[in-house]
């Protein structure tokens, strides 16, 4: 067996190995969101094309709760547009870079992502 034939049979088995072994966020963006605002959050939406998602909170996120999201990908632009709204119905949008965001701390008027430490 030649080295390049020996060496491309193990490498295979390794690029198996390490796939199975690479860390969770690297299959998609997950992401805590806290509320630390005053009044209740009733939709957080998303921005692709030019078009907002449908609201990914099934119910409202309080003042102090916090919640896990997941985007299900980690494919796709990493500064995506994020929409929060109210329950008195005011909002804002701000961009978010999802590709180095682990946390979004929701404020009255604005949003502020943190990266990992």
């Amino acid at each position: 067996m030649t080295l390049a034939r020996l060496v491309a049979t193990l490498a295979l088995p390794l690029a198996i190995v390490s796939a199975a072994f690479a860390p969770a966020h690297a299959d998609s963006w997950k992401f805590d969101v806290v509320n630390k605002g005053n009044s209740p959050v009733v939709e957080f939406r998303t921005q692709e094309e030019g078009e907002w998602s449908e609201n990914w909170v099934e119910n409202r996120i309080e003042p102090g709760d916090t919640v896990n999201l997941d985007f299900e990908t980690a494919e796709g632009k990493c500064t995506v547009r994020t929409q929060i709204r109210f329950v008195d119905g005011t909002y804002f949008d701000a961009d978010v870079d999802y590709c180095k965001a682990n946390l979004l701390e929701i404020h009255t008027d604005t949003l502020v992502w943190k990266a990992a430490e």
